[in-house]
């Protein structure tokens, strides 16, 4: 693990620091559990389980009828 880049900025009086380091990604066991996705828009999302999340809709709340 390292720095790689650091970068300190004055601007408008205000002082922002930026920086970026280096890891070893963690190596992950193996499963035979997986998952899919699928993204609408009138379903929000649809799992392979067959659970469903709804698009939300707050401007149809807003509107009264």
């Amino acid at each position: 693990m390292g720095v790689i880049t650091i970068l300190c900025k004055d601007s408008a009086h205000r002082y922002f620091l930026s920086f970026g380091v280096e890891i070893l990604p963690e190596t992950l066991s193996k499963t035979d559990n997986s998952v899919g996705i699928d993204l609408g828009i009138k379903t929000f999302a649809k799992f392979s389980s067959g659970t469903k999340v709804d698009a939300p809709k707050p401007l149809k709340k807003r509107i009264k009828k």
